[in-house]
């Protein structure tokens, strides 16, 4: 007979058996670390031969088809979204970057910084360098990445004042629909004073200084990246962190040399305007894991504390959701209760809660209303910034 059924159903002698699983529902998997770029991409439409396989030219690299007045031909990459598990498959989508100075096909250059960097997971979303484009056209195209599990987002291309505009108004229209991000953005000042000008207080945004130096596969040779770029580098090593491990003191793998290096009083200065300021110190290091919140002493300065507070909300979600028009009764408000609180506890268990405590209640308004209260009270784990010692001499 069926798991489920009614009292007023049973006419036929028999065993009926209803069956509930609801005890058995837990938080399913939960990103943390997939990043969201928009850049710009050309990919050259490649020769093939009559086997599909590509004709090689007299340097060994594929030739690239021609028109009529030997330009080459590209194919039409537009419009979608790529996931990205490595660089290869980057290059394979979305073509090569171009050199330095013509800076129309940088969205592949800021992949290769976020690999490079520990990205496990990119979502990829190219524009037309040949077509106009602006904030419109950059906050279109991310709100198409939105749509994927994206924490991490990064516009390496745009100024940084563009950067800024979409990206801080991406990330709070975000918030208010249930996705929780945050984003990257260099700053392409070179002037301490000026790059914390540039600083908006949001605690979801984290400002990054200064520019890097980085192998540039045209040029066969390292080179000064504008100083976008250094936020592919901090968001790859982001997105390889636990929410809970702070980028403070972390190596960034991929970058070997800064194009500048400030001095003690200027680090100090930038670190209070809200900027994550890189140094060469045994590799290249973050000196504080800092959101631009610093510049206003927000509860969410320290960038744990938000991707914490996100990793929660999005595990409390998981959780929750396939209670959604299940009965608003005690037992089911139990097993809500044991699905949040085994997500938790887990949190717990890998140190990014010291502790919480969990209520799960709706009184009879509340059920005529279809509603259940999740109260939860939790403390996030902080890092060490600092370690103050103190000598006794006797």
């Amino acid at each position: 007979m069926a798991e489920t059924f009614s009292l007023s159903e049973l006419v036929i002698p028999g065993t009926a058996i209803r069956v509930r699983a609801d005890g058995l529902i837990g938080a399913g998997a939960i990103s943390s670390g997939n990043i969201g770029i928009v850049g710009t991409a050309l990919r050259e439409q490649i020769e093939l031969d009559a086997d599909g396989n590509p004709v090689l030219d007299d340097d060994g690299n594929p030739a690239v088809v021609l028109d009529g007045d030997d330009n080459p031909v590209f194919d039409n990459i537009y419009g979608q979204t790529y996931s990205l598990s490595d660089y290869d498959a980057a290059r394979r989508d979305l073509g090569s970057y171009d050199a330095l100075s013509g800076a129309q096909r940088g969205l592949v250059r800021g992949i290769e910084i976020l690999f490079r960097n520990g990205a496990r997971q990119v979502y990829a979303r190219p524009l037309d360098p040949r077509s106009a484009l602006g904030e419109p056209e950059y906050t279109a195209a991310f709100n198409e990445l939105l749509k994927e599990e994206v924490n991490i987002l990064i516009l390496p291309e745009a100024a940084t004042a563009t950067a800024t505009s979409v990206l801080g108004s991406l990330v709070d229209a975000a918030e208010g629909t249930g996705k929780d991000v945050m984003a990257v953005i260099g700053c392409d000042q070179t002037v301490a004073a000026a790059i914390g000008g540039q600083v908006t207080a949001n605690d979801r945004l984290i400002f990054t200084s200064p520019a890097i130096r980085a192998y540039d596969s045209v040029a066969r040779d390292v080179v000064d990246l504008p100083g976008n770029f250094t936020a592919a580098a901090v968001a790859g090593l982001i997105s390889s962190l636990t929410p809970q491990t702070s980028p403070t003191n972390k190596v960034l793998p991929g970058v070997t040399e800064l194009v500048q290096r400030f001095s003690y009083g200027e680090t100090r200065d930038l670190i209070k305007d809200g900027v994550m300021v890189l140094e060469k110190r045994q590799g290249i290091r973050v000196v504080r894991g800092i959101s631009s919140e610093m510049a206003t002493n927000g509860p969410f300065r320290q960038v744990t504390t938000r991707r914490i507070t996100d990793f929660a909300k999005a595990g409390i979600r998981s959780a929750s959701n396939p209670f959604i028009g299940r009965l608003n009764n005690q037992r089911v408000r139990k097993a809500l209760h044991g699905a949040i609180d085994g997500f938790l506890t887990t949190m717990v268990q890998d140190e990014a809660l010291i502790t919480y405590q969990l209520e799960v209640t709706a009184t009879r308004q509340d059920e005529i209303a279809g509603r259940a209260m999740v109260n939860v009270f939790m403390q996030p784990t902080f890092s060490i910034d600092f370690v103050a010692v103190t000598l006794v001499l006797q």
